[in-house]
């Protein structure tokens, strides 16, 4: 079943059971996260302070030490795991998005230490800076989460 429906400038298609929604990008920001502080709590004021409803960002640089949770579905639970540093953020990418009325900064990590070894999960908060970099791209429409039971979680609100 392919259909393609037509709401105001924006297009939602589905393609099977894939929903897809066409977001524009609106204002676009690098910012520095100073050494020391919380990342996850650092990119929530940072979203709060621009008044970023919906977006998409990118994270790069070290941090001192991490904390990271890693989702276990057929439990639905999110394990803890807490890493010593240095450890490099070899690839940080996340969302914002609302659930409820309230912006979530949705942010996965890959870190690795220096012997090239990797790990990864969901950001959480206790994860201490080193060096910082943030690139933020406001979207539009703003993106909504909702609580989706077969998974366990609050996932893209995109309904065709």
């Amino acid at each position: 079943m392919n259909e393609t429906l037509f709401t105001s400038s924006y297009i939602i298609v589905m393609v099977l059971k894939l929903s897809v929604l066409e977001s524009k990008g609106l204002r676009e920001y690098l910012c520095n996260i100073p050494y020391d502080a919380d990342l996850l709590v650092s990119l929530k004021d940072v979203v709060k302070k621009l008044q970023i409803r919906s977006g998409i960002m990118m994270v790069i640089g070290a941090l001192r030490n991490a904390t990271l949770y890693y989702y276990l579905q057929d439990k639905k639970h999110f394990h803890k795991n807490m890493f010593e540093g240095p450890l490099e953020i070899a690839s940080g990418t996340g969302n914002i998005a609302i659930l409820d009325d309230e912006i979530i900064v949705h942010c996965h990590l890959v870190l690795a230490d220096r012997d090239g070894r990797c790990f990864g999960g969901h950001l959480a908060e206790g994860s201490r800076v080193f060096a910082g970099e943030v690139y933020i791209r406001e979207l539009s429409p703003p993106m909504k989460r909702r609580f989706d039971a077969k998974t366990g979680l609050n996932l893209f609100d995109i309904r065709v």
